[in-house]
């Protein structure tokens, strides 16, 4: 099917450079959700319930399927892996740099702004030891990374062979991303992953490429699993604990989400066009 040209569409359209039948997608699909269950209940069984077992748990069965869509991806669509990530001529670790720099910046400052204004009492010790937080560092970026191979990237790509409006792609690719979270962070979650789509999806299109959301992500992952296991706000009550106040913190997180989306848009694109060649499109 033609499709018209625009952001992100030499993106879309490296997966022309594969098989693209019925019937390897379905192979793909089957391998994607497959693969990492049975892997999930594996662990379940014998990873424990100590904070590695809990970490390993948490996060190896995305980055299982991240692995197993590479995989896929090389043998069965026959193309390159790498065409899942970039339109460019490899992967631009520059690109990824960027994209966590900025990410943990944003996040930073956000913390900080909150501190000065509600006077909460920051506490940045972890709550837990060096073997989960080296174990962290490895799982949480591979487990972001997947996430961007398979929405931003493989499902994007599919879609994007069938689909001339990349608004509907892009609402689809979210639709699905916020699934996979469905209700881990309360009534609101749904809605919440589906906005970090849309603005993952917004950068990476006008990118032609993955790599800035996949630093992005894998620093907000890693900003947030920090959060999680530090007394960050001593503060008691300052999240709160009630559905009503759990809620109201929730429609916040949107709201400051919306505000990291327009600052991680416009200073990746000022960043990039500083620091990175133009992409061999």
């Amino acid at each position: 099917m033609a499709t018209p040209r625009g952001r992100g569409r030499a993106f879309m359209e490296l997966a022309a450079a594969g098989r693209n039948t019925f019937g390897a997608y379905a192979q793909v699909a089957a391998a994607v959700i497959l693969v990492p269950s049975v892997a999930a209940v594996i662990l379940a069984f014998t990873a424990g319930s100590g904070p590695v077992g809990r970490l390993i748990q948490q996060y190896a069965p995305i980055a299982v399927a991240g692995a197993v869509l590479i995989w896929s991806v090389q043998e069965t669509h026959r193309r390159p892996w790498r065409t899942l990530i970039s339109a460019g001529t490899g992967v631009d670790g520059r690109r990824i740099a960027i994209g966590a720099g900025v990410q943990l910046a944003i996040m930073g400052g956000q913390l900080l702004l909150v501190d000065a204004l509600a006077g909460w009492t920051l506490d940045l010790s972890l709550a837990v030891g060096w073997p989960v937080l080296l174990l962290a560092l490895v799982l949480v970026p591979l487990q972001a990374g997947s996430e961007e191979l398979l929405f931003r990237g493989y499902l994007t790509q599919a879609l994007g062979r069938i689909l001339r409006s990349r608004i509907v792609l892009a609402l689809l690719v979210g639709a699905a991303f916020g699934v996979l979270h469905f209700d881990t962070h309360g009534a609101l979650t749904l809605p919440y992953f589906l906005l970090l789509s849309l603005l993952f999806s917004l950068v990476s299109l006008r990118d032609e490429g993955l790599e800035l959301t996949i630093g992005g992500h894998a620093a907000m992952n890693l900003f947030a699993f920090a959060a999680a296991n530090s007394a960050l706000v001593a503060a008691a009550g300052a999240v709160g604990d009630t559905p009503a106040e759990m809620l109201q913190f929730n429609a916040a997180a949107i709201l400051v989400l919306l505000v990291d989306g327009v600052l991680f848009y416009g200073l990746t694109r000022l960043l990039v066009r500083l620091f990175c060649r133009p992409r061999a499109l």
